[in-house]
C-alpha cells in the first residue's frame, strides 16, 4: 500500500482552538480513490523542520518503518471529502506546539505535506436512539457522524470543549439534541463533566435503553467509567462503540500498545457503507487511534 502525500491547500481556524486544513494533490485523489477512505485516516508527519520522507513497502505490500516513522503516525476524522475534486479536510485541536501532530499543526502553511496510509473505522450505527458523549478530540468524529444520520434520527450529544468560545453550530437532525460542556479552561483529562453527565442521564418518557445506540470517545478515564454505566443501564454490547482517543498519561502509539484504547471485544460493528474492511486482509488493519498531545 503507498503513502499518498496530501498537500496543503487552505487552513482556516473555526474556533480558537479548532483548525481546520484542506489537503489536496494526486495524492489525495489517489487515496479516495481506493476505498476504504473514512471515516478515519491515519497520517504520517514528517520530522520537525525536516521534508516529508516516506515508509517502505514490503514484498506483500505492508509498510516498513524504520527509525522512528511509526512513531510518526497519528489518526484523525476525515471531516469532508470531495473525490472529484480530489480535496479533503481534516480538523485538527490545537494543544499548543510541543507534540510531534500538535506543532505541526501551529506552523502549517499551504505547501506543506503529509502522507496518508490508509483509512477506515467504525461508525455509530443509524436508528435506534442516538447517544453520544466525547471530548473535543472526538468532535471530528462527532460532527461528521451526525451530518451523515438519517433525517429522522433521535438523540442527544454531549461534547466537553475548553471554554464556551469553542461552541460552534453543528449540523444535524432535528430531533438530535447537542449539549455543550464547557471546561472553563482548565485542561483537557482534569475534570468530570462527561462522567457526570451519564451519571444525570435519562431516558425521554416511553424510551428503553435497549433502544439507544451509545458511541463515546474520550479520555481513558471516561471510556472505561462509560463502560460500566452502559452495561449497568442495559444497553447491549452490540449497540455500543467506546473507544478511548487519548490517555492523560501516554502519547497515542504508547496507547495503543498499552491497552489497545481500551476497546473490547463484541460491540457495534457497524462500518459506512461503500467503506468496509475485508476483514480476511490483516495486512492493513486499521484502528481508531486518535491523536491527543500536550
Amino acid at each position: 500500500m503507498p503513502t499518498h502525500v496530501m498537500t496543503v491547500e487552505e487552513v482556516v481556524d473555526y474556533t480558537p482552538h479548532l483548525r481546520r486544513v484542506v489537503f489536496g494533490g494526486r495524492g489525495v485523489a489517489d487515496y479516495l480513490a481506493a476505498p476504504p477512505c473514512v471515516p478515519n485516516i491515519k497520517i504520517y508527519f514528517p520530522q520537525p523542520g525536516q521534508p516529508l520522507d516516506q515508509p517502505g513497502e514490503d514484498e506483500r505490500g505492508r509498510w516498513v518503518f524504520t527509525g522512528d516513522q511509526r512513531a510518526r503516525v497519528r489518526t484523525y476524522t476525515v471531516r469532508w471529502a470531495d473525490a472529484q475534486a480530489g480535496r479533503l479536510a481534516i480538523d485538527f485541536v490545537r494543544h499548543g506546539d510541543e507534540g510531534l501532530a500538535s506543532a505541526w499543526v501551529e506552523r502549517i502553511v499551504p505547501g506543506d505535506e503529509l502522507g496518508a496510509l490508509g483509512g477506515g473505522g467504525r461508525v455509530l450505527k443509524p436508528g435506534g436512539y442516538a447517544l453520544m458523549f466525547g471530548d473535543e478530540t472526538a468532535l471530528p468524529a462527532i460532527s461528521d457522524t451526525l451530518e451523515h444520520m438519517p433525517a429522522d434520527q433521535t438523540g442527544q450529544v454531549f461534547i466537553e470543549v475548553l471554554d464556551e468560545a469553542e461552541i460552534h453550530e453543528l449540523t444535524k437532525p432535528e430531533g438530535v439534541q447537542v449539549h455543550w460542556l464547557p471546561r472553563g479552561g482548565v485542561p483537557a483529562g482534569r475534570t468530570r463533566l462527561l462522567i457526570e453527565a451519564m451519571e444525570r442521564f435519562t431516558l425521554p418518557e416511553g424510551l428503553d435503553y435497549a433502544g439507544v445506540h451509545l458511541w463515546v470517545s474520550a479520555e481513558s478515564e471516561v471510556v472505561r467509567f462509560a463502560r460500566r454505566w452502559a452495561a449497568t443501564v442495559g444497553i447491549a454490547r452490540e449497540n455500543r462503540l467506546i473507544i478511548g482517543y487519548w490517555h492523560l498519561d501516554m502519547n497515542e502509539v504508547a496507547y495503543a500498545q498499552d491497552s489497545n484504547h481500551d476497546r473490547v471485544a463484541g460491540e457495534m460493528a457497524y462500518e459506512r457503507p461503500g467503506h468496509e474492511h475485508d476483514h480476511h486482509d490483516h495486512d492493513h488493519e486499521h484502528d481508531h487511534e486518535h491523536a491527543h498531545e500536550h
